[in-house]
């Protein structure tokens, strides 16, 4: 064979060997993509069922948000300065420009709207406490005076604190029924506890006019430091009646004794005037006797 062909034939064999090299490599990338793409479209189909879901969530969550929004409508974040410790006034950094209420709306306070105060208290686990619902009293354009809708209750202004609140123009049915029972039971138990307290009272001044009374009758028994010492008044009324008693137990006694003493002396005069009779009547049986 000519020198050129086995070159060639060389050539050719190292070519098939180079092909079968690459054919097996190209396979296995082949296959290895093959399972990528395999391993992205479970991905994809497990992709799309959690898209799906978080949609689904998404939306639930969106018309939950809508329903609360619609309960709690808008709010603004004000600084307050409470205005009043007795009429509970309070005064906000917002007003007519920021849409708290409306000088259409007059000067007439019931015509304004009711806004709910909402106040930071770290105490609590949702981070604010509810303050209560306030009114409209006297309103600017960067400014305004609220005053609560129902009195304050006695001490309750001094827990506002002055600094940043939330206003809220609206609070849902439910808060709002909750909040009135509330409010109604707390009126009902501080009537209950004022009626306590008139009874208390008036016990007090029961108890007092029974101690009074308690004294005069003392007083009676065992006597006052102030009563009257004129001896034409009976001794109980001078030294009292326990020791008029016994004045008078030691003067009937001494009665008593001296009457006691008369009644021995008249037993022993009777004795003797008795002995005098015998002895006269033993003499007289002794005088001699007429025949």
């Amino acid at each position: 064979m000519h020198k050129s062909g086995v070159v060639f034939v060389w050539l050719i064999a190292a070519t098939a060997v180079g092909a079968v090299l690459l054919t097996s490599k190209m396979l296995d990338v082949r296959g290895s993509w093959l399972k990528a793409v395999e391993k992205n479209a479970e991905q994809i189909q497990k992709n799309k069922v959690e898209i799906e879901a978080k949609e689904e969530e998404s939306k639930t969550l969106r018309g939950e948000l809508t329903r609360l929004m619609l309960g709690w409508d808008r709010y603004w974040d004000a600084n307050v300065t409470v205005a009043n410790q007795q009429t509970g006034a309070i005064q906000v950094n917002i007003g007519g420009n920021q849409g708290l209420g409306s000088a259409q709306q007059g000067d007439n306070p019931a015509a304004q709207p009711i806004i709910f105060a909402f106040q930071p208290d770290q105490s609590k686990p949702s981070g604010v406490a509810y303050v209560g619902a306030f009114r409209v009293s006297a309103l600017e354009a960067n400014g305004a005076q609220l005053i609560p809708v129902a009195p304050p209750q006695p001490g309750e202004v001094t827990t506002w604190k002055n600094g940043g609140w939330r206003l809220r123009a609206l609070v849902p049915p439910n808060y709002i029924s909750t909040l009135v029972t509330l409010r109604d039971d707390l009126v009902e138990r501080e009537q209950q506890l004022k009626r306590k307290q008139d009874r208390i009272q008036d016990l007090n001044r029961l108890l007092v006019a029974a101690k009074e009374r308690l004294d005069a009758r003392i007083s009676e028994l065992i006597g006052s430091e102030n009563a009257p010492q004129e001896q034409a008044l009976p001794v109980e009324l001078r030294i009292g009646l326990v020791a008029g008693l016994e004045v008078e137990e030691q003067m009937r006694n001494q009665e008593f004794q001296e009457t006691d003493k008369l009644r021995r002396d008249l037993l022993r005069v009777y004795k003797t005037q008795q002995s005098l009779i015998q002895e006269v009547s033993e003499l007289t049986k002794q005088l001699p006797t007429k025949k």
